[in-house]
């Protein structure tokens, strides 16, 4: 038992540094609007663990965010199609019921296409705000830290 609390102690502790803090809230965003449904938790389990970073703080903002990843979808899709200068899924119900009337296969085909669509959509808007958010974020972090040592102090 006191192993399981020590392992808790160790994932709750981990990535408090600045520069963690930031990552960790960027990522823990920006995944929480992947357009990709069902991937997230696993993915930022993974990184959070992998790299050490804040594995509650990231999962807790992926939960608040997940509303924004359903409204973010279609407008990821569509710019990730005008990126590629690709023809606009249909979406309307009716369009897509006939679809998968028409070839399962097929309509299976259009909606992954349509999915890495809106994942380079996503790619197109994510990187560079969440670049500028980190930089933003760790500047911030480190204030409140150096702050929070010097009140110690």
């Amino acid at each position: 038992m006191k192993q399981y609390i020590n392992t808790l102690k160790t994932i709750i502790q981990q990535g408090t540094s600045s520069k963690a803090l930031a990552l960790s809230v960027t990522i823990g965003v920006l995944l929480g609007i992947f357009p990709v449904l069902g991937v997230t938790t696993w993915v930022i389990t993974f990184i959070a663990l992998r790299f050490k970073l804040n594995l509650i703080l990231m999962m807790t903002l992926s939960y608040i965010f997940w509303p924004a990843q359903i409204i973010f979808i279609i407008p990821f899709l569509r710019v990730g199609e005008w990126f590629w200068n690709a023809t606009p899924f249909p979406l309307s119900l009716d369009q897509i019921l006939l679809a998968f009337d028409t070839s399962i296969i097929s309509a299976l085909s259009d909606l992954w296409e349509a999915n890495l669509y809106a994942v380079w959509g996503w790619l197109i808007i994510t990187i560079p705000l969440g670049i500028m958010g980190y930089f933003l974020l760790e500047k911030g972090f480190s204030w409140m830290i150096k702050r929070q040592k010097q009140k110690s102090i």
